[in-house]
């Protein structure tokens, strides 16, 4: 696995780099206050769906938006103008391993690139870290 991944990005050129970390209290507060409007607003109705099979969906939710964030990142924009939360949808493929789709603008602008992306959370704290390669 080590080797394919080194040989992997070898043989790309990497565009960008982002992480961010998230409180995962301050995502069940948000929630708390502004309910599914809230989930809505920021995450596409598979990313919801994925979140809401665990038992506690916000260190999910949070993962998730640790991941938009480190993504938007790594491809050098900004939320607002450049991008919006649903052009960026993170699932988790067979294995569980998350996968990032692009959408909109982002799909047209960075169709030749791939992201990788990792998602980890304690007890407090939700990390992503997204690297961007040319393919």
């Amino acid at each position: 696995m080590v080797k394919r991944l080194t040989s992997r990005l070898n043989m790309s050129k990497i565009f960008g780099i982002g992480t961010d970390l998230v409180e995962i209290e301050r995502i069940r507060e948000a929630v708390t206050r502004h309910g599914e409007s809230f989930a809505e607003k920021l995450f596409t109705e598979k990313e919801r769906a994925y979140c809401q099979t665990h038992r506690d969906p916000i260190p999910r939710y949070a993962g998730r938006f640790a991941a938009k964030e480190a993504i938007v990142k790594a491809l050098g924009v900004g939320f607002g103008k450049e991008a919006g939360f649903h052009d960026i949808e993170i699932l988790a493929n067979e294995d569980g391993k998350p996968e990032v789709f692009l959408s909109g603008s982002l799909k047209e602008e960075f169709f030749d690139h791939e992201i990788l992306i990792t998602i980890t959370h304690s007890k407090d704290l939700a990390q992503a870290f997204a690297i961007c390669q040319e393919t």
